[in-house]
């Protein structure tokens, strides 16, 4: 390729959104479409597909291997991000749930204003994207796309029998299980549904499904290895500021540009879209300005509205000759080991099939069905306003007009007694949740645990540029301050709280799942502890939104409905970065809808007439 190369579309970043968009708009043979990576090709390497493998690719060559500030409201933790640096992205080192989220979330992101987002047409787009295979081996009615996906745990034990016990025990505390999470209302528990094809019980992802169908089209070029340092962006025009290409540096330092002549897309993820939006001058002029930045558009929510899941959990001690668990296989014991790769050789499973997270269960607030749960979350909201998001303006550029209808969304879900406020996982296994330093650590015995991830927090933070550098100049964090300010709304923590509480004391305790576990005092004597036992073992789970989010401007949105920037004629963003609210649960199913819509949005710009 020379120093300089034309095409019509440039994509940045090779990963989940990117090779799914790149897969979709090259199905146009007449458009020349370049997809730039800065990971590397993996998709023969055993590691990443083979999933019982994913823990081992954190920090690996794989990672950006981000890191947050010091959280102020969990005791000062650093917590560790782990994002994909491969072709595919972060679904190539996920843990594999593909969980849809809800109904009310999508629709919630219509009512910002975002024409075209509700669920209904959502949805459709996000069929596209998988083919869910029935336990049978049949192929259920929904969807018909590239990334195949199974039941977690269906032929395997013991987690088939530890996922029915965890699902006869939501059942017995009045939440029917198990249910459909594809139906975008649920409220009960759930096998997990895994990117994992089949087929080959192999990992199924955007480098090996939607890529792999496109990479022989003479119209997609893909280059790896290759850092994006800049969008290069012309003023010329009066009626809005023009993408030109992108400039990029290889391995070897040499430095390359590629002119579009259409569109720059980036698909480079809610941390380093953000990044590249402000290295090419768009972005807040405060933090543009003291790093030398030239300002080309002001956009002061670039990298703001930070949303992530965070979560903790508690393990149980099982009781003597109950069910067994996959506690020898994560301790490394050599018996254990030989068994599960003799399962996955002959049978695809085991605990190498799969990500071992077996189920889960999208809960409404603890109680809300009664009337003293009622008066609880009444309470709450009265002593923890939602007003309180104000503050927030002092710590970043929160509207108060995105801050109302952020407070709205979560009230109402809060409120209601068929909506989720957490999602729980199920793994039969022990997790070390107590000491931060040693988190690999693994007890003697056999254990479950179950944690709870709060789904909507209102707690929000920013990603920024802490350097002019490019991500692969030596820096510290690739140049990045990141802070999500985890728990730092006052209602986070109470409503996390209580769905620990209602882990200790009542799923754990319902039948069948009791009887299969050791007697034991309360791990909590009330919910003081619970919130002392969050600042200290809370984490985020690494599912990051909304720094580039889709709503109209006056609100702080950076893109509009067809993600294109405001106040550009042809940059967009089409990755988890553009999410207003964040999803009720894992995103990677939201993402693969994202990209499929982002798709039938740009073919029908590029193209009129045509959406398929």
């Amino acid at each position: 390729m020379d120093s300089t190369t034309i095409c019509d579309i440039v994509i940045i970043g090779g990963g989940t959104a990117g090779l799914a968009l790149a897969s979709r708009l090259s199905e146009n043979e007449y458009f020349r479409i370049i997809v730039i990576e800065a990971g590397d090709d993996h998709r023969a390497d055993p590691q990443v597909l083979t999933p019982g493998m994913w823990p081992f690719l954190t920090n690996s060559s794989s990672d950006w291997a981000f890191k947050t500030t010091p959280q102020d409201f969990l005791k000062n933790s650093v917590d560790f991000i782990p994002q994909g640096r491969l072709l595919g992205g972060s679904s190539g080192i996920n843990s594999f749930l593909f969980t849809p989220t809800s109904r009310a979330t999508v629709d919630a992101w219509a009512q910002l204003g975002n024409e075209g987002w509700d669920f209904e047409t959502f949805t459709r787009a996000a069929n596209k994207s998988y083919t869910l295979h029935s336990p049978s081996g049949k192929e259920e009615a929904s969807g018909n796309g590239p990334i195949q996906l199974r039941v977690a745990a269906h032929h395997s034990e013991p987690e088939a029998t530890w996922t029915k016990a965890f699902l006869e025990s939501l059942a017995t505390l009045g939440f029917a299980s198990p249910q459909d999470p594809f139906s975008g209302r649920v409220c009960g528990g759930f096998s997990n549904r895994e990117s994992v094809d089949p087929a080959t019980g192999q990992r199924s992802f955007s480098a090996n499904t939607y890529l792999g169908a496109a990479e022989s089209r003479p119209n997609l070029t893909v280059i790896t290895g290759a850092t994006v340092t800049k969008i290069l962006l012309s003023t010329s025009r009066p009626d809005g500021v023009v993408a030109e290409g992108v400039q990029f540096a290889e391995r070897n330092g040499k430095i390359k540009t590629i002119r579009a002549s259409r569109e720059v897309i980036l698909c480079a993820g809610t941390l380093n879209s953000p990044r590249l939006l402000e290295l090419s001058g768009i972005g807040n002029p405060e933090i543009l300005e003291h790093l030398g930045i030239k300002v080309v558009l002001d956009h002061p929510h670039v990298g703001e509205n930070l949303q992530n899941h965070v979560y903790t959990g508690v393990t149980f001690e099982v009781a003597d000759n109950a069910i067994e668990t996959l506690d020898p296989f994560f301790r490394s014991d050599p018996q254990a080991l030989g068994a599960a790769m003799q399962t996955y050789g002959v049978n695809r499973t085991g605990p190498l099939g799969s990500s071992s997270i077996i189920a889960s269960a999208q809960l409404p607030f603890p109680g809300i069905q009664t009337e003293q749960g009622k008066t609880d979350v009444n309470q709450l909201l009265q002593v923890h306003h939602l007003d309180k998001l104000a503050d927030d303006s002092k710590h970043h550029s929160a509207t108060s007009e995105f801050t109302a209808a952020h407070a709205a969304f979560v009230k109402s879900i809060l409120l209601s007694p068929a909506e989720a406020s957490a999602n729980y996982v199920f793994g039969p296994a022990y997790t070390e949740f107590e000491d931060r330093a040693n988190p690999a650590f693994r007890a003697p015995g056999n254990h479950i645990t179950i944690a709870a991830m709060l789904s909507h927090p209102l707690s929000r933070g920013y990603v920024h540029l802490a350097t002019a550098a490019s991500a692969d100049e030596g820096t510290d964090n690739h140049g990045l301050v990141i802070n999500p300010r985890y728990l730092s709304h006052p209602l986070d923590v109470e409503v996390l709280a209580r769905h620990i509480w209602f882990i200790e004391q009542s799923i754990s305790r319902a039948e069948p799942l009791a009887k299969l576990l050791k007697p034991r005092a309360s791990k909590f004597a009330d919910l003081a502890a619970v919130r002392e036992y969050l600042r200290k073992t809370a984490k985020g789970s690494h599912h990051y939104t909304g720094t580039c989010s889709m709503m109209p401007k006056k609100l702080g949105g950076v893109v509009d409905h067809e993600l294109r920037v405001y106040g550009t004629l042809n940059l967009r963003v089409c990755d988890a970065s553009v999410l207003p609210i964040t999803p009720r649960a894992n995103t990677q199913a939201v993402v693969y809808g994202v990209a499929e819509m982002g798709a039938e949005v740009m073919k029908e710009g590029l193209w009129p007439g045509c959406k398929e």
